[in-house]
């Protein structure tokens, strides 16, 4: 896996993978949702849901790091204290402050505000990293991906950012912070322990916390668990452990921002699979913010192409 992990030529790919898994789960949740009886004002249900996801997948990817015999390699107390940072950004409070917001404004203006993070952690990591340097190819594609964004979700004639609110907008904002955190910690964490061994225990922790947050703010009414709705349970578990094993490996060997973009697809993926599976309706705009998204993976990485291209 690592060696396909460290290719450039496999880098689209696995990153398209990542985003093609994660905006297959945004339909999952929804229908999980319905599936299992959790109410729309159910916040602990939706945030034990979660915990439930993470705590399972991570459970699952240590499980394989077993079978390959990486947990033989021992933790040091100063990878400990990262891993654990790892664990609570990117999983607890990243999730915690999704779960909240989605429940308090539109979805297509969840989405908006939440690919800011793909764009925060790209400007970070060209702040921090020194193998990741900003240039104007990176500052167009990322105009031209969150602009594919904001096409895709505006409306004429409709103010989007109508009734703002903390626990709303705030919420989504700061779930895209501490995604974008999640990321250049995890890059930290990659210098010092296996990723995919770092993955599965922040996962785990992560998931667990949520689950104890859920249960503390409290399930209104018992879950109903029927077969399809193990099967989603099932399928979000392996979306997890397979998405974040590869994409926080992927941050490990590339520069941030070659592999960050490839998030925009995110929400376009997302709104193709919400019509297949909950028939939602398709619209031709859809197809114009996904090639303007495209444009701009291209802008952001056209610079390595060219390089790769010439040695």
């Amino acid at each position: 896996m690592n060696v396909s992990v460290k290719s450039k030529k496999s880098l689209p790919v696995l990153a398209l993978i990542c985003s093609v898994l994660w905006a297959l789960a945004y339909p999952l949740i929804k229908l999980g949702y319905r599936e299992l009886n959790i109410a729309p004002n159910d916040l602990g249900s939706k945030v034990l849901f979660a915990g439930v996801r993470f705590l399972f997948a991570g459970a699952l990817v240590l499980l394989i790091t077993g079978a390959v015999n990486h947990t033989e390699k021992k933790i040091s107390k100063s990878a400990w204290g990262w891993l654990l940072l790892f664990a609570l950004v990117n999983t607890s409070l990243h999730y915690l402050c999704s779960y909240i917001g989605l429940g308090y404004i539109p979805s297509a203006r969840g989405t908006i505000i939440d690919s800011t993070g793909s764009f925060m952690l790209i400007i970070l990591s060209c702040i921090i990293f020194s193998d990741d340097r900003m240039s104007w190819n990176k500052v167009l594609g990322c105009v031209l991906g969150f602009s594919g964004i904001v096409i895709m979700n505006v409306e004429p004639g409709k103010f989007m950012f109508e009734n703002i609110s903390f626990l709303g907008d705030g919420m989504i904002l700061l779930n895209a912070v501490f995604a974008a955190f999640g990321g250049v910690v995890g890059r930290v964490v990659s210098h010092k322990m296996d990723m995919t061994l770092a993955t599965g225990i922040s996962m785990a922790i992560g998931g667990a916390f949520l689950c104890v947050v859920g249960l503390c703010i409290g399930v209104e009414q018992p879950w109903h668990l029927s077969a399809l709705g193990i099967t989603i349970i099932i399928a979000l578990t392996l979306i997890s452990a397979i998405s974040f094993s590869i994409y926080n490996t992927l941050l490990a060997y590339h520069p941030i921002s070659t592999v960050a973009i490839y998030n925009a697809f995110i929400p376009i993926f997302g709104v193709g699979f919400s019509s297949l599976i909950l028939g939602e309706r398709f619209m031709w705009k859809y197809l114009i913010a996904g090639i303007l998204v495209a444009v701009g993976i291209i802008a952001v990485n056209g610079v390595g192409i060219k390089a790769q291209n010439q040695k």
